[in-house]
């Protein structure tokens, strides 16, 4: 643990300094435990390496309200972490009547609400090589809302993997299911038929980035295993309703949120502003937003649990695995024109969706209603 923090340190205080590539690798592979199957696979990861070492150092010398810095996707290029870690979701169900934000005044709302204070949020997981975002957003929503109807209860750690390998994805929401992308809504629908486990009972193999972890075979037995949690089903917000997705956020619970993450790789910390309204918003990947608030230099923001581990975002605060967005009194919108790689059911006949707030964070936010202990 000390011999992790001093690295963890010493990458802090080389991104104010100009970056030695090698020496720069080598901290890298010891902090991220990195081993590369050849020498030349290893030359590889090292020039990636190095033109995102040119790209931190850019960037954190231009004043941005947001830092860059070596995460564990540092020797990744953006295709390479698009498609392993941002790819998981791939399609919006639709939308079921909710309180839209014409009926709600932004002076009602409190000024900030992280749901971690309520004791409902556990601890940053890591989804590894598995598109499982659309599971563990799921979970995590689950998990908060069980709490948040008996707060005499201990907050239990619900099983991604049982939702990973047991949910059916029939008509190819957001992708084909399991490590291949889904969305949290099927999550919801499959948790009140049948429940879920817990993470003891069901442990997280689908990430292990030696192959070893099966998302294709369902291990879970009803009649062996009573589930801990079920649902009575979901709801989504409006969409692009920033005022309705705060009033949720203060007044009922967190939200399972789809969002454009393909940016993200290298986020280090303060307020994200990085994904460009005049490009593709390729909404990719699913999160559990869990609050709001204002930072006293770079503004208001978006709270956001990630499930990338905690060795991500904020790692020298309490925000490790997190990351905020930046929260606009008025949203900026854009355009997801490839709907099929992040916002689309394969045969749905959607060609492009219009998403608002930072990467695309107001446009498709869902939760599950009704969720309740069972033992």
């Amino acid at each position: 643990m000390m011999l992790e923090t001093l690295l963890i340190a010493t990458l802090l205080v080389s991104l104010t300094q100009s970056l030695n590539p090698r020496a720069e690798f080598t901290k890298f592979k010891v902090s991220h435990v990195k081993q590369y199957a050849s020498s030349k696979e290893e030359e590889i990861r090292f020039n990636i390496f190095s033109k995102n070492l040119e790209k931190i150092e850019r960037h954190n010398s231009e004043g941005h309200s947001w830092r860059m810095g070596v995460t564990k996707f540092a020797d990744l290029s953006k295709e390479e972490f698009v498609s392993t870690y941002a790819s998981g979701l791939r399609g919006p169900m639709m939308p079921r009547a909710n309180l839209s934000g014409s009926d709600i005044r932004m002076e009602d709302l409190p000024a900030s609400v992280d749901w971690r204070k309520q004791g409902v949020i556990n601890s940053v997981r890591d989804q590894g090589m598995c598109g499982s975002c659309w599971a563990f957003a799921a979970a995590g929503a689950m998990e908060a809302y069980a709490r948040i109807s008996d707060m005499d209860r201990d907050l239990l750690e619900l099983s991604p993997q049982h939702l990973t390998s047991c949910t059916p994805n029939p008509l190819k929401c957001g992708g084909t299911g399991g490590c291949m992308g889904a969305v949290p809504p099927l999550a919801y629908t499959y948790a009140s038929l049948f429940g879920v486990v817990t993470e003891e009972e069901y442990p997280y193999t689908s990430g292990d980035p030696w192959g070893q972890g099966d998302d294709e075979n369902c291990m879970f037995d009803a009649t062996e295993t009573p589930v801990s949690v079920m649902t009575m089903g979901w709801e989504t917000l409006p969409h692009n309703d920033m005022l309705a997705t705060m009033n949720h956020l203060a007044n009922m619970g967190p939200l399972a949120t789809s969002v454009a993450a393909g940016d993200w790789g290298l986020y280090f910390g303060g307020v994200f502003d990085g994904c460009d309204y005049d490009e593709n918003i390729a909404v990719n990947h699913a999160v559990l937003l869990i609050g709001y608030g204002t930072d006293p230099s770079d503004g208001d923001y978006w709270l956001i649990k990630n499930s990338w581990g905690d060795m991500w975002g904020d790692i020298m605060t309490e925000d490790a695995g997190y990351i905020k967005l930046k929260r606009r009194s008025e949203p900026m919108c854009g355009t997801n024109t490839s709907p099929l790689d992040g916002a689309a059911c394969q045969d749905g006949g959607v060609e492009s969706v219009h998403v608002c707030g930072t990467c695309g964070v107001v446009s498709d936010n869902s939760y599950p209603i009704g969720v309740h202990y069972t033992k």
